[in-house]
């Protein structure tokens, strides 16, 4: 009887652990057959997601996965998606994933994060690329060396988007153009003014340019209708928005370059600085009336004003917002180009000021903002934000606080962040919490 309830209980495990063994395998099976009958456009959309690295370790899933990732459009090589050992080189790589690849490529982008020392790989993608209905590529390669551009690259005629960084352009005569580019972003570009003039007019439906740090190119011209973002970053003589109507979004940037800041020197001492002709990028002010967003950095202020330039804006109905740097409040010159954008900006509703007061460096210096019998000329109804930093608590800065204090009704918020290094900080705080408000909303925040 004992040898019965044995051999039963033997039984009765056996069958348990058979029962769950098969449950194992029927649901091993059923995840399997589900990852496998997944629509192919769900399987292409997970796969774009992935770095490349693991969309290619799919294959072991099942056989359905074996080659889907032979077919994803977009191929993105860098420092995210592909984590190689040493003694493998990022461009053998592409090379295989480009071999094994079938159907169209829209979207490329490398970047030669490992250094790459032999540029003919690249060549070769480009051709390869031109061929496959490519859409948005993505370059970026070492910036003390420039990779020249092939030809291959001007084939690719349905680009929207291209990324371009340290990089070498010229132009072949039978360029036609990108007929569907929208966005280009060239940064550490080396281009003559006359590509770089060409090669924005026959971009007919380019709608953002971002162009930063660049060589040979000191005028720039700009011919693009549909144009609705610019920035500008880098050492230029001068920029001319000859047909940009729909510019809604303008940021300039002037970096400062050691042999132009020479040859100033010499002609203020020599007292020449006065002869110097206006900048076409101010007569060029009343062809950007839909601008919405408008950003003068670095030295740029300096630039507008040079020699006998007095900057007039026209008034811009659209324009809600302003980013200056560099302003020095001590100077009459920057003190006036701000007075000209409060006059003739009725729906300004966010002003933010960056200071470099010093009136040692000031063309014009000035103790004062403005005059008051002037300060109903201003538009200043519709501000909200007002952030104010690097100030050092001169007299112009704190008039400049009492005005926007008394004249701005609707004011929300002002910040306020003095340089580490101003003189009576306290005193500049206490002597700004009493000014009258015109807002019973206004906050005053004071940064750290």
């Amino acid at each position: 009887m004992r040898l019965l309830l044995v051999q039963n209980h033997r039984s009765i495990s056996h069958q348990y652990h058979l029962n769950e063994y098969v449950a194992m395998q029927r649901c091993k099976f059923e995840m399997e057959d589900r990852i496998s009958t997944l629509p192919s456009n769900i399987i292409e959309l997970i796969l774009m997601y992935l770095p490349i690295a693991e969309a290619v370790r799919t294959s072991i899933l099942s056989s359905r996965w074996r080659y889907q990732w032979c077919t994803i459009p977009h191929l993105i090589f860098d420092k995210q998606s592909v984590s190689l050992p040493v003694k493998y080189k990022l461009e053998n790589v592409v090379d295989q994933v480009l071999l094994l690849h079938s159907g169209p490529i829209h979207k490329f982008a490398f970047d030669a994060y490992s250094g790459i020392k032999d540029v003919a790989p690249v060549d070769r993608w480009l051709v390869f690329l031109s061929r496959n209905y490519l859409k948005e590529l993505a370059l970026k390669f070492c910036a003390s060396s420039l990779y020249k551009l092939p030809t291959a690259l001007y084939s690719c005629q349905a680009i929207v988007s291209l990324d371009l960084h340290d990089c070498e352009f010229k132009l072949p005569r039978s360029f036609n153009g990108f007929s569907c580019l929208t966005i280009l972003l060239l940064e550490n570009i080396s281009i003559s003014e006359s590509d770089f003039a060409s090669l924005i007019s026959k971009c007919p439906l380019l709608r953002k340019l971002v162009f930063i740090d660049f060589y040979c190119c000191c005028r720039l011209k700009l011919n693009a209708p549909r144009l609705q973002e610019l920035v500008v970053e880098g050492v230029f003589a001068d920029i001319y928005l000859e047909n940009t109507p729909n510019l809604a979004s303008l940021s300039l940037g002037l970096e400062d370059d050691d042999e132009e800041l020479e040859n100033e020197d010499e002609e203020f001492e020599n007292g020449d600085t006065e002869n110097e002709e206006e900048c076409d990028f101010n007569k060029c002010l009343t062809n950007i009336l839909k601008i919405e967003k408008l950003e003068l950095q670095q030295n740029f202020l300096d630039f507008m004003t040079r020699g006998q330039a007095f900057v007039r804006f026209p008034i811009y109905n659209c324009l809600k917002k302003v980013f200056l740097s560099c302003f020095n409040f001590e100077d009459l010159k920057h003190v006036m180009v701000l007075q000209s954008l409060l006059q003739n900006t009725p729906v300004l509703n966010e002003l933010e000021i960056e200071a470099d007061s010093d009136e040692s460096i000031a063309t014009i210096p000035t103790s004062s903002f403005f005059d008051k019998k002037e300060s109903g000329s201003f538009c200043l109804e519709q501000i909200r934000t007002v952030r104010l930093a690097e100030l050092v608590g001169v007299r112009a800065e704190v008039e400049f606080i009492e005005f926007i204090l008394s004249g701005a009704s609707r004011l929300e918020s002002l910040f306020i962040k003095l340089d580490g290094e101003a003189p009576d900080e306290i005193k500049v705080y206490k002597e700004i919490m009493r000014f009258r408000r015109a807002s019973s909303r206004a906050e005053i925040v004071i940064l750290d």
